[in-house]
Protein backbone atom coordinates (compact mmCIF):
# COMPACT_ATOMS: atom_id res chain seq x y z
CA UNK A 1 0.00 0.00 0.00
CA UNK A 2 1.36 3.27 -1.14
CA UNK A 3 1.71 6.17 1.26
CA UNK A 4 -0.95 7.92 -0.81
CA UNK A 5 -3.71 4.90 -0.09
CA UNK A 6 -2.11 4.81 3.86
CA UNK A 7 -3.26 8.40 4.03
CA UNK A 8 -6.51 8.05 2.18
CA UNK A 9 -7.18 5.46 4.56
CA UNK A 10 -6.33 6.96 7.32
CA UNK A 11 -8.40 10.22 6.41
CA UNK A 12 -11.84 7.84 5.66
CA UNK A 13 -10.76 6.25 9.63
CA UNK A 14 -10.83 9.72 10.76
CA UNK A 15 -13.72 11.22 9.03
CA UNK A 16 -16.01 8.07 9.96
CA UNK A 17 -14.95 8.32 13.90
CA UNK A 18 -16.24 12.19 13.88
CA UNK A 19 -19.11 11.56 12.06
CA UNK A 20 -19.92 8.72 14.52
CA UNK A 21 -19.08 11.39 17.49
CA UNK A 22 -21.00 13.85 15.99
CA UNK A 23 -24.32 11.28 15.52
CA UNK A 24 -23.58 10.39 19.27
CA UNK A 25 -26.40 11.91 21.61
CA UNK A 26 -24.71 12.49 24.90
CA UNK A 27 -28.37 12.60 26.17
CA UNK A 28 -28.91 9.20 25.37
CA UNK A 29 -25.29 7.96 25.98
CA UNK A 30 -25.78 9.18 29.95
CA UNK A 31 -28.93 7.56 30.66
CA UNK A 32 -27.82 4.22 29.02
CA UNK A 33 -24.64 4.58 31.08
CA UNK A 34 -26.75 5.18 34.49
CA UNK A 35 -28.65 2.29 33.47
CA UNK A 36 -26.02 0.12 33.03
CA UNK A 37 -24.27 1.28 36.55
CA UNK A 38 -27.39 0.44 38.41
CA UNK A 39 -27.26 -2.88 36.95
CA UNK A 40 -23.88 -3.43 37.85
CA UNK A 41 -23.88 -2.47 40.87
CA UNK A 42 -27.46 -4.85 41.70
CA UNK A 43 -25.70 -7.82 40.38
CA UNK A 44 -22.34 -6.89 42.14
CA UNK A 45 -24.55 -6.59 45.16
CA UNK A 46 -26.63 -9.80 44.63
CA UNK A 47 -23.12 -11.95 44.06
CA UNK A 48 -21.06 -10.06 45.98
CA UNK A 49 -20.76 -7.13 47.21
CA UNK A 50 -19.85 -3.63 46.52
CA UNK A 51 -18.35 -0.61 48.75
CA UNK A 52 -19.50 -2.30 52.03
CA UNK A 53 -23.28 -3.21 50.91
CA UNK A 54 -24.58 -6.27 49.55
CA UNK A 55 -27.42 -7.82 48.88
CA UNK A 56 -28.42 -10.75 51.21
CA UNK A 57 -31.50 -13.52 51.18
CA UNK A 58 -33.01 -15.89 53.36
CA UNK A 59 -32.67 -19.59 52.19
CA UNK A 60 -33.67 -21.52 54.86
CA UNK A 61 -37.54 -21.98 55.33
CA UNK A 62 -40.40 -20.98 54.36
CA UNK A 63 -41.90 -20.11 57.96
CA UNK A 64 -42.03 -22.55 59.99
CA UNK A 65 -38.51 -23.89 58.77
CA UNK A 66 -36.76 -20.94 58.46
CA UNK A 67 -34.82 -19.84 61.85
CA UNK A 68 -35.69 -16.50 61.64
CA UNK A 69 -39.44 -16.92 61.60
CA UNK A 70 -41.84 -15.62 62.45
CA UNK A 71 -40.03 -11.66 62.24
CA UNK A 72 -38.53 -12.79 58.25
CA UNK A 73 -38.81 -16.22 56.09
CA UNK A 74 -37.42 -17.36 53.45
CA UNK A 75 -37.05 -15.46 49.97
CA UNK A 76 -36.94 -11.82 51.94
CA UNK A 77 -33.64 -9.86 50.66
CA UNK A 78 -31.79 -7.83 53.03
CA UNK A 79 -29.63 -4.70 52.30
CA UNK A 80 -26.52 -5.08 53.91
CA UNK A 81 -23.68 -2.27 54.92
CA UNK A 82 -20.47 -3.18 56.77
CA UNK A 83 -20.60 -0.69 59.43
CA UNK A 84 -18.06 0.33 62.44
CA UNK A 85 -18.26 -2.67 64.78
CA UNK A 86 -19.81 0.13 67.64
CA UNK A 87 -22.04 0.42 65.12
CA UNK A 88 -23.94 -2.82 65.92
CA UNK A 89 -26.23 -2.97 68.41
CA UNK A 90 -28.00 -5.57 70.70
CA UNK A 91 -31.16 -6.35 68.62
CA UNK A 92 -29.25 -6.06 65.48
CA UNK A 93 -29.67 -8.76 62.48
CA UNK A 94 -26.26 -9.20 61.17
CA UNK A 95 -24.72 -11.33 58.13
CA UNK A 96 -22.14 -13.34 58.89
CA UNK A 97 -20.01 -15.99 57.59
CA UNK A 98 -19.70 -19.46 58.94
CA UNK A 99 -16.36 -20.63 60.36
CA UNK A 100 -17.59 -24.33 59.41
CA UNK A 101 -18.78 -24.08 55.53
CA UNK A 102 -18.53 -20.45 54.58
CA UNK A 103 -22.09 -20.06 54.12
CA UNK A 104 -23.52 -17.28 55.19
CA UNK A 105 -25.93 -16.77 58.51
CA UNK A 106 -28.62 -14.26 58.93
CA UNK A 107 -29.24 -14.04 62.66
CA UNK A 108 -29.67 -11.33 65.67
CA UNK A 109 -27.37 -10.16 68.25
CA UNK A 110 -28.23 -10.93 71.61
CA UNK A 111 -25.15 -10.51 73.23
CA UNK A 112 -22.05 -8.01 72.77
CA UNK A 113 -18.86 -8.44 74.47
CA UNK A 114 -15.89 -5.95 73.71
CA UNK A 115 -12.26 -6.39 74.87
CA UNK A 116 -10.04 -3.34 73.86
CA UNK A 117 -10.50 -2.06 70.29
CA UNK A 118 -12.19 -6.17 69.99
CA UNK A 119 -15.87 -6.17 69.46
CA UNK A 120 -17.33 -10.26 69.08
CA UNK A 121 -20.85 -10.67 68.79
CA UNK A 122 -23.36 -13.73 70.01
CA UNK A 123 -26.19 -14.27 67.99
CA UNK A 124 -29.70 -16.27 67.81
CA UNK A 125 -32.33 -16.89 65.47
CA UNK A 126 -35.86 -15.46 65.99
CA UNK A 127 -37.80 -18.95 65.62
CA UNK A 128 -38.78 -20.06 68.77
CA UNK A 129 -38.37 -23.23 68.06
CA UNK A 130 -34.97 -23.72 67.31
CA UNK A 131 -33.45 -20.65 69.35
CA UNK A 132 -32.34 -22.84 72.37
CA UNK A 133 -28.68 -22.33 71.83
CA UNK A 134 -26.79 -19.56 71.07
CA UNK A 135 -24.59 -19.72 67.22
CA UNK A 136 -21.35 -21.54 67.46
CA UNK A 137 -18.20 -20.41 65.97
CA UNK A 138 -15.94 -22.70 65.61
CA UNK A 139 -15.79 -25.15 68.26
CA UNK A 140 -16.20 -24.69 72.19
CA UNK A 141 -16.75 -20.78 71.04
CA UNK A 142 -20.07 -18.85 70.35
CA UNK A 143 -18.60 -15.25 69.94
CA UNK A 144 -18.06 -13.90 66.45
CA UNK A 145 -15.25 -11.65 65.48
CA UNK A 146 -16.09 -8.74 63.64
CA UNK A 147 -14.01 -9.79 60.64
CA UNK A 148 -16.59 -12.13 60.27
CA UNK A 149 -19.32 -10.08 59.78
CA UNK A 150 -20.30 -8.87 56.23
CA UNK A 151 -23.00 -6.28 57.94
CA UNK A 152 -25.90 -5.31 59.57
CA UNK A 153 -29.41 -5.21 58.01
CA UNK A 154 -31.11 -1.60 57.09
CA UNK A 155 -33.41 -2.40 54.75
CA UNK A 156 -35.79 -5.26 54.22
CA UNK A 157 -37.21 -6.27 50.22
CA UNK A 158 -39.95 -8.85 51.21
CA UNK A 159 -39.62 -12.22 49.00
CA UNK A 160 -38.02 -10.20 46.07
CA UNK A 161 -35.02 -12.74 46.89
CA UNK A 162 -36.47 -15.94 45.57
CA UNK A 163 -35.87 -14.25 41.97
CA UNK A 164 -32.26 -14.02 43.61
CA UNK A 165 -32.19 -18.13 45.21
CA UNK A 166 -33.37 -18.50 41.55
CA UNK A 167 -30.61 -17.37 39.76
CA UNK A 168 -28.35 -19.00 42.24
CA UNK A 169 -29.88 -22.34 41.34
CA UNK A 170 -29.38 -21.89 37.41
CA UNK A 171 -25.87 -20.11 36.92
CA UNK A 172 -26.11 -20.58 33.30
CA UNK A 173 -29.68 -18.94 32.93
CA UNK A 174 -28.01 -15.76 35.09
CA UNK A 175 -24.58 -15.25 32.96
CA UNK A 176 -27.38 -15.51 30.03
CA UNK A 177 -28.87 -12.75 30.85
CA UNK A 178 -25.63 -10.72 31.46
CA UNK A 179 -24.62 -11.30 28.38
CA UNK A 180 -28.24 -10.40 26.51
CA UNK A 181 -28.50 -7.07 29.42
CA UNK A 182 -24.66 -6.07 28.00
CA UNK A 183 -25.40 -6.91 24.64
CA UNK A 184 -28.64 -5.06 24.32
CA UNK A 185 -26.67 -2.19 26.13
CA UNK A 186 -23.91 -2.42 23.30
CA UNK A 187 -26.42 -2.39 20.43
CA UNK A 188 -28.78 0.49 21.66
CA UNK A 189 -25.28 2.72 21.96
CA UNK A 190 -23.20 1.44 19.11
CA UNK A 191 -25.92 1.05 16.51
CA UNK A 192 -26.05 3.11 13.44
CA UNK A 193 -28.72 5.82 13.38
CA UNK A 194 -31.55 4.80 10.55
CA UNK A 195 -33.48 8.45 10.61
CA UNK A 196 -33.80 9.80 6.83
CA UNK A 197 -31.80 13.27 6.37
CA UNK A 198 -34.93 15.33 6.74
CA UNK A 199 -35.33 13.88 10.12
CA UNK A 200 -31.96 14.75 11.42
CA UNK A 201 -32.08 18.19 9.81
CA UNK A 202 -35.58 18.81 11.59
CA UNK A 203 -33.82 17.62 14.80
CA UNK A 204 -30.84 19.67 14.14
CA UNK A 205 -33.09 22.19 14.02
CA UNK A 206 -35.01 21.68 16.81
CA UNK A 207 -31.89 21.33 18.95
CA UNK A 208 -30.30 25.05 17.57
CA UNK A 209 -33.62 26.20 18.74
CA UNK A 210 -33.68 24.71 22.02
CA UNK A 211 -29.88 26.22 22.44
CA UNK A 212 -31.13 29.31 21.49
CA UNK A 213 -33.94 29.03 24.18
CA UNK A 214 -31.60 28.36 26.95
CA UNK A 215 -29.50 30.87 25.97
CA UNK A 216 -32.34 33.54 27.63
CA UNK A 217 -30.98 35.37 30.57
CA UNK A 218 -31.67 33.67 33.78
CA UNK A 219 -33.59 36.92 34.79
CA UNK A 220 -36.03 36.94 32.31
CA UNK A 221 -36.64 33.31 32.49
CA UNK A 222 -37.79 33.32 36.20
CA UNK A 223 -39.92 36.58 35.18
CA UNK A 224 -41.69 34.57 32.36
CA UNK A 225 -42.06 31.67 34.80
CA UNK A 226 -43.76 33.71 37.75
CA UNK A 227 -45.50 35.90 35.13
CA UNK A 228 -47.47 32.50 33.45
CA UNK A 229 -47.82 31.26 36.87
CA UNK A 230 -49.30 34.18 38.11
CA UNK A 231 -51.82 34.02 34.92
CA UNK A 232 -52.61 30.71 35.16
CA UNK A 233 -53.49 30.93 38.71
CA UNK A 234 -56.04 33.96 38.10
CA UNK A 235 -57.49 31.77 35.29
CA UNK A 236 -57.89 28.91 37.69
CA UNK A 237 -59.54 30.96 40.05
CA UNK A 238 -61.68 32.50 37.67
CA UNK A 239 -62.96 29.43 35.96
CA UNK A 240 -63.56 27.99 39.23
CA UNK A 241 -65.88 30.53 40.13
CA UNK A 242 -67.75 31.17 36.37
CA UNK A 243 -67.67 27.28 35.07
CA UNK A 244 -69.44 25.52 37.06
CA UNK A 245 -67.85 21.64 35.74
CA UNK A 246 -64.29 22.94 37.33
CA UNK A 247 -66.71 23.43 40.82
CA UNK A 248 -68.03 20.02 39.93
CA UNK A 249 -64.57 18.50 39.84
CA UNK A 250 -63.37 20.58 43.00
CA UNK A 251 -66.29 19.41 45.39
CA UNK A 252 -65.63 15.43 43.77
CA UNK A 253 -61.82 15.48 44.53
CA UNK A 254 -62.45 17.13 47.86
CA UNK A 255 -65.07 14.86 48.95
CA UNK A 256 -62.83 11.77 48.10
CA UNK A 257 -60.33 12.90 50.18
CA UNK A 258 -62.57 13.59 52.91
CA UNK A 259 -64.04 10.17 52.68
CA UNK A 260 -61.36 8.73 52.69
CA UNK A 261 -59.70 10.37 55.47
CA UNK A 262 -62.68 9.33 57.46
CA UNK A 263 -63.37 5.80 56.13
CA UNK A 264 -59.67 4.06 56.51
CA UNK A 265 -60.10 4.29 59.98
CA UNK A 266 -63.11 3.30 60.18
CA UNK A 267 -62.61 0.66 57.91
CA UNK A 268 -59.48 -0.79 60.08
CA UNK A 269 -61.70 -0.81 62.88
CA UNK A 270 -64.25 -2.82 61.31
CA UNK A 271 -61.70 -5.64 60.48
CA UNK A 272 -60.07 -5.75 63.69
CA UNK A 273 -60.82 -8.95 65.88
CA UNK A 274 -63.47 -8.16 68.25
CA UNK A 275 -61.79 -8.28 72.07
CA UNK A 276 -58.34 -8.31 70.67
CA UNK A 277 -55.33 -6.12 71.61
CA UNK A 278 -51.89 -6.00 70.17
CA UNK A 279 -49.18 -6.45 72.50
CA UNK A 280 -47.16 -9.14 74.37
CA UNK A 281 -49.49 -11.37 76.91
CA UNK A 282 -47.11 -13.85 77.99
CA UNK A 283 -43.78 -15.81 78.43
CA UNK A 284 -43.32 -19.54 78.36
CA UNK A 285 -41.36 -22.31 76.79
CA UNK A 286 -37.90 -21.44 79.78
CA UNK A 287 -34.97 -23.16 79.18
CA UNK A 288 -31.77 -22.76 80.71
CA UNK A 289 -28.43 -23.95 79.76
CA UNK A 290 -25.70 -23.35 82.82
CA UNK A 291 -23.69 -26.06 81.24
CA UNK A 292 -22.81 -25.87 77.59
CA UNK A 293 -21.83 -22.16 77.95
CA UNK A 294 -20.03 -22.85 81.13
CA UNK A 295 -16.28 -22.80 79.72
CA UNK A 296 -17.46 -19.45 78.45
CA UNK A 297 -18.16 -18.40 81.95
CA UNK A 298 -22.02 -17.88 80.86
CA UNK A 299 -25.82 -18.97 81.71
CA UNK A 300 -27.90 -18.65 78.38
CA UNK A 301 -31.79 -19.11 79.27
CA UNK A 302 -34.40 -19.01 75.96
CA UNK A 303 -38.05 -18.54 76.17
CA UNK A 304 -40.59 -17.63 74.11
CA UNK A 305 -42.73 -14.31 73.75
CA UNK A 306 -46.70 -14.62 72.81
CA UNK A 307 -47.34 -11.47 71.07
CA UNK A 308 -51.30 -10.94 69.95
CA UNK A 309 -52.33 -9.03 67.05
CA UNK A 310 -55.60 -7.32 66.67
CA UNK A 311 -55.75 -7.87 62.98
CA UNK A 312 -56.06 -4.37 61.69
CA UNK A 313 -53.29 -1.98 60.31
CA UNK A 314 -53.21 0.14 62.80
CA UNK A 315 -51.15 -1.24 66.05
CA UNK A 316 -47.35 -2.31 64.89
CA UNK A 317 -45.14 -3.59 67.29
CA UNK A 318 -41.68 -3.10 65.85
CA UNK A 319 -39.52 -3.35 69.08
CA UNK A 320 -39.43 -4.11 73.12
CA UNK A 321 -36.45 -4.82 75.39
CA UNK A 322 -35.84 -7.43 77.32
CA UNK A 323 -34.63 -7.40 81.10
CA UNK A 324 -33.44 -10.52 83.37
CA UNK A 325 -33.75 -9.44 87.34
CA UNK A 326 -32.21 -11.20 90.25
CA UNK A 327 -32.76 -9.06 93.61
CA UNK A 328 -34.11 -5.75 91.65
CA UNK A 329 -30.67 -6.01 89.86
CA UNK A 330 -30.72 -6.04 85.88
CA UNK A 331 -27.93 -8.87 85.00
CA UNK A 332 -29.08 -9.48 81.82
CA UNK A 333 -30.50 -7.76 78.78
CA UNK A 334 -31.98 -8.57 74.88
CA UNK A 335 -33.65 -6.53 72.33
CA UNK A 336 -35.98 -7.43 69.66
CA UNK A 337 -36.64 -5.21 66.39
CA UNK A 338 -37.42 -5.12 63.23
CA UNK A 339 -38.21 -3.73 59.85
CA UNK A 340 -41.57 -5.32 59.28
CA UNK A 341 -44.14 -7.34 61.64
CA UNK A 342 -46.04 -9.77 60.73
CA UNK A 343 -50.04 -8.85 61.39
CA UNK A 344 -50.72 -12.32 62.99
CA UNK A 345 -50.46 -13.75 66.49
CA UNK A 346 -47.29 -15.79 67.02
CA UNK A 347 -44.25 -16.54 69.49
CA UNK A 348 -40.81 -14.52 69.05
CA UNK A 349 -37.79 -16.40 70.47
CA UNK A 350 -36.25 -14.48 73.24
CA UNK A 351 -33.14 -15.19 75.23
CA UNK A 352 -31.14 -13.47 77.88
CA UNK A 353 -27.16 -14.31 78.50
CA UNK A 354 -26.19 -13.99 82.06
CA UNK A 355 -22.64 -13.82 83.95
CA UNK A 356 -22.20 -17.21 85.50
CA UNK A 357 -21.30 -15.52 88.81
CA UNK A 358 -23.68 -13.31 88.52
CA UNK A 359 -26.75 -15.85 87.95
CA UNK A 360 -28.18 -17.41 91.04
CA UNK A 361 -30.44 -20.55 89.65
CA UNK A 362 -31.54 -20.66 93.20
CA UNK A 363 -33.09 -17.72 93.25
CA UNK A 364 -36.63 -16.50 90.93
CA UNK A 365 -35.53 -14.08 88.39
CA UNK A 366 -38.24 -11.58 86.68
CA UNK A 367 -38.58 -11.01 82.98
CA UNK A 368 -39.39 -7.64 82.22
CA UNK A 369 -40.09 -6.65 78.70
CA UNK A 370 -41.29 -2.85 77.74
CA UNK A 371 -42.27 -2.39 74.09
CA UNK A 372 -43.90 0.23 72.29
CA UNK A 373 -47.50 0.05 69.71
CA UNK A 374 -47.05 2.02 66.51
CA UNK A 375 -50.74 3.54 65.83
CA UNK A 376 -50.63 4.56 62.21
CA UNK A 377 -54.11 6.51 63.03
CA UNK A 378 -53.47 8.62 66.42
CA UNK A 379 -50.83 9.07 69.46
CA UNK A 380 -49.04 5.38 69.89
CA UNK A 381 -48.05 3.86 73.22
CA UNK A 382 -45.14 4.02 74.64
CA UNK A 383 -43.64 2.49 77.42
CA UNK A 384 -46.17 -0.44 78.10
CA UNK A 385 -44.69 -2.91 80.12
CA UNK A 386 -45.13 -6.98 80.81
CA UNK A 387 -43.42 -9.06 83.02
CA UNK A 388 -43.26 -12.40 84.76
CA UNK A 389 -41.00 -13.51 87.37
CA UNK A 390 -40.18 -17.93 87.50
CA UNK A 391 -39.13 -19.78 89.74
CA UNK A 392 -36.03 -22.50 89.24
CA UNK A 393 -39.01 -25.00 88.88
CA UNK A 394 -39.81 -23.12 85.35
CA UNK A 395 -36.70 -23.99 84.08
Amino acid sequence: MSEQEDGDFIRKIKNYAKKFIADIDVKEVAILFVFGIIIFFVFKMMFGGIFGLSLVVIENGPCPNSSMCPTYDKGDMFLINKVAPEKIELGDVIVYESSFDGKLIIHRVINITIDGSDYTYRVSGDNYETNDRIDSYGSFNTRIPYEAVKGKTVMIIRKVGYLRLWFSDNPVIRNILLVIVVGIGAYLILAPDKKSEEEKAKEEQEKTAKVEQEKKEFKLRVKEFFVNSWNNTKKWFIELFTVKRKRIKLIIFCSVILLLVILIPVIDQGIKVQGATTGIDDISGLNLDDFTYSTENIVFLSFNIHYSHDGSWNDVLRDFYVEGLQNGTVIGTFRWKAHYQPEVDGFIGGSLIFDINEFDDGQSLTIKITYDIQHKFGADDVGLVYQETFTALDW
